[in-house]
């Protein structure tokens, strides 16, 4: 079924190609201009003017529009030169461009006057596509521009527009309702008059009224006389050609087709009216030719009029007018009795059917189907539907496969995922394994280190009083009691701070770092080794007031052993000294405990830097200790030692600041 070519206002520019001496003053002023806003104006204008009269210079004025505003990054600019060369593809019915330059314009524009425009062009390339959601979205949008700023005479077009898609989709009451908004705004705009009037009258010959509908039609050519708009004049003519054809008044409905292609049109001919006309033309012979016996003149008037419309709509890419024509002329064959291209013909129309059908999915048929084309189509639509039915199949047994390998990896993932929280688990355990070995190693290494020294001191006190009492006179023997007693104080004082330790690091024997001064770690040392009397300690003061971060019990170990050390390399000398000494270098605080004993190779040493290195219980495990201690305090030890001068260890530490 034919459809009215609805009046859409898609582009409210004043076209001025008729303005030759404006056009001709413009291109003498053209080349003075600078490269500046002024210009980019000036080659706008002209592409607008030559936008119908001449669309390739309207294309390059308006390629050369976009260049310059590029070229001066004004956004508005580019977005004016996009939207019209937009303009100049849709005129020559290159829908995919035109909407790539209007959707361009459309993200550079801040105006909402060129906004609104921008959306209506859009609306209008999807109505002509036969997309009318996607019309009357864009529609939708720019009222929403319109009202936004008040806009009484943006908000009747607009709403015109909307009402015109809601009469293609056949919603006639919505569109008397937007055509009603459209005439509350009272525009007194000759041409919006114009095309307002043409759509109420499609609207009224659609729901049947139409005498009334005619009357409309009337004033609508009135107003377009008025402003001189021809291909308008054409196109209201078409539509009355079809309200006649509706009215199965075939005569007048030729008569009207045929005066609105006689309609001189200025520019570009209206190729969309043109293939209309036609089309009314070639349906108005085929139906004149059911009603008449001899009819073969008729009928074939009637195919060549069709071919014509179906060239045109080809070249406008018209699905809808596509559908209509090539229904119309499977009719018309039909009726000539060549069967065969009929058959050819209604396959091609229900192609072009499927294609706008979610546009127009309340389209029908209109036409009467032969015995023949029912039994073909019949069998069509069973191996169609045998093919649905095999593929269905094909389908739920891939689903089903797919499943299933979706289940298995399912099992596979949950497997491979509580695989790896047992692995997890083991390994903590081995972790605390581990570290409950080394916890226990460093405890006895501590005990073994610190408690050996005063019970070798008993063992050899008693071995002296059995073996040789008479060595011993009165004063040495109080000498050594009294060293005996000392140190017994002091293993047991030893003793204490170990057992305190332990209870404190018995569930977690890691580090405890507080701040601590050099001087009150030094006063502890020097109480600690008070009983040793043939060694002579020295203590540097100079840095007393130096501040660590570290571990108390750990430090204390460490110069504990590396003190007692230094007192058995010390034991042969005839004037044994041990030092300690404490200095700030850059950011490190650093602890130094020497010796004057005979020195050592790097071999004896090997065990404060080798974890492989394993030394004995006889022989103590003090360098071992010293290293594991050491590493988790964080504190990096440094050995100089020269045979037959002595030894000094050094500790490095992180520097504290004192807090003011």
């Amino acid at each position: 079924m034919r459809k009215f070519l609805l009046g859409l206002l898609l582009f409210p520019v004043a076209l001025l190609a008729q303005q030759k001496s404006a056009i001709d003053s413009a291109l003498a002023v053209l080349p003075k201009l600078r490269a500046d806003s002024t210009k980019v104006n000036a080659l706008h204008w002209l592409s607008t003017a030559y936008l119908k009269a001449d669309s390739v210079k309207g294309l390059t004025y308006a390629r050369n529009s976009l260049a310059l505003s590029s070229s001066l990054r004004w956004e508005e600019g580019m977005a004016r030169s996009n939207y019209i060369i937009g303009v100049n593809y849709d005129n020559n019915f290159n829908y995919p461009k035109a909407l790539a330059y209007y959707n361009r314009a459309l993200l550079q524009s801040k105006n909402r006057n060129l906004q609104r425009k921008i959306v209506t062009s859009i609306g209008g390339v999807y109505i002509n596509k036969g997309d009318y959601s996607k019309a009357l979205a864009a529609y939708h949008r720019a009222l929403r521009i319109d009202e936004s700023a008040r806009d009484k005479k943006g908000i009747a077009k607009t709403a015109m527009n909307i009402a015109s898609v809601y009469c293609n989709t056949k919603n006639y009451p919505k569109a008397i309702v937007y055509f009603n908004k459209s005439l509350d705004q009272k525009i007194q705009d000759k041409p919006f008059l114009a095309v307002l009037n043409r759509n109420l009258a499609v609207v009224y010959n659609n729901m049947g009224q139409t005498l009334k509908s005619l009357e409309y039609f009337e004033k609508s050519i009135a107003y377009y006389e008025m402003t001189r708009d021809k291909a308008a004049i054409a196109s209201v003519l078409s539509d009355i050609a079809l309200s006649y054809y509706d009215m199965a008044d075939y005569e007048k409905a030729i008569a009207y087709s045929k005066r609105s292609l006689r309609v001189p049109v200025d520019g570009v001919p209206d190729k969309v009216n043109i293939s209309f006309s036609f089309g009314i033309i070639g349906d108005s012979y085929t139906q004149k030719a059911k009603t008449q016996p001899n009819s073969r003149m008729l009928l074939d008037s009637a195919v060549t009029y069709l071919g014509k419309a179906i060239l045109l709509h080809k070249e406008l890419n018209n699905m809808r007018g596509l559908y209509d024509d090539y229904t119309s002329l499977y009719e018309a064959q039909q009726l000539q009795g060549d069967f065969r291209k009929a058959l050819e013909t209604y396959r091609t129309s229900i192609a072009y059917k499927d294609s706008i059908f979610n546009a127009e999915n309340k389209e029908t048929i209109r036409g009467i189907e032969d015995k023949r084309s029912i039994e073909i189509r019949d069998k069509e639509l069973k191996i169609s539907h045998l093919k649905l039915q095999a593929k269905e199949r094909q389908k739920w047994f891939l689903i089903g496969g797919l499943a299933l390998l979706g289940i298995i990896g399912c099992l596979l993932l949950y497997q491979n995922n509580h695989r790896r929280k047992v692995n997890r688990k083991l390994n903590r355990m081995n972790e605390s394994l581990e570290k409950a070995n080394r916890v226990k190693t460093r405890l006895l290494g501590i005990l073994n280190h610190d408690l050996r020294g005063p019970v070798n001191s008993f063992i050899h006190f008693i071995q002296l009083q059995k073996e040789s009492p008479e060595l011993l006179d009165e004063t040495t023997k109080r000498r050594i009691e009294d060293t005996t007693i000392a140190s017994a104080k002091d293993l047991l004082g030893s003793m204490e701070d170990i057992l305190l330790w332990t209870k404190n690091q018995m569930e977690n024997f890691e580090p405890q770092p507080k701040e601590i001064t050099v001087a009150s770690l030094f006063d502890y040392m020097q109480h600690h080794f008070s009983a040793v009397q043939d060694v002579k300690f020295s203590f540097d003061s100079a840095n007393e007031n130096l501040r660590l971060q570290t571990d108390e019990d750990y430090l204390k170990t460490i110069l504990r052993n590396l003190t007692a050390n230094a007192i058995s390399a010390v034991a042969e000398m005839p004037q044994p000294k041990i030092s300690w000494k404490a200095w700030r270098e850059n950011n490190l605080v650093l602890l130094s405990v020497s010796d004057n004993g005979a020195g050592g190779n790097e071999e004896q040493f090997k065990a404060l830097f080798d974890p492989g290195e394993v030394g004995n219980i006889r022989s103590g495990l003090g360098l071992h200790l010293i290293r594991d201690l050491a590493q988790a305090i964080g504190c990096t030890i440094e050995v100089h030692s020269i045979p037959g001068t002595g030894t000094t260890f050094t500790l490095w530490f992180p520097y504290k600041k004192p807090d003011i």
